[in-house]
């Protein structure tokens, strides 16, 4: 359960929490920490087009998440959410190339970034499904 100060939200579900970030992919380089924006986590470039946004805190699930990629120019590029392991706080997010079905870097560039949300609950008692 986190131990911060948080904002109430208005959801259906109890005690939901929205982690919000940026960063900017450094083509085949580490993610530079000055990139991240937004509080609460830390991301690194795992291999290629593969990157571990990694939580401060622990949650007890990941209820949702989605990411998008804001890119300078025009590309075949898009971004999945992965996996999520709870036990070590960490959610992969892959950039796919649909041109060749893989996954691909991302140019280093001042207006590419990738954009995250993860909605995540702070207690181990979710409302059941359709409720």
């Amino acid at each position: 359960m986190a131990s911060r100060s948080l904002s109430p939200v208005k959801a259906l579900a109890r005690k939901l929490v929205a982690v919000s970030g940026s960063f900017a992919p450094n083509g085949s380089s580490a993610v530079a920490a000055s990139s991240r924006k937004g509080p609460g986590w830390s991301v690194a470039r795992t291999s290629e087009g593969l990157f571990t946004v990694t939580f401060t805190d622990k949650w007890d699930d990941l209820v949702a998440a989605e990411a998008s990629l804001q890119l300078a120019a025009a590309d075949d590029k898009h971004v999945q959410v992965g996996t999520w392991v709870a036990a070590s706080k960490a959610l992969q997010i892959r950039v796919m190339d649909i041109s060749g079905a893989a996954v691909a870097d991302v140019a280093a560039n001042a207006n590419n970034r990738i954009n995250f949300t993860a909605w995540l609950s702070n207690t181990d008692s979710l409302p059941a499904a359709g409720s």
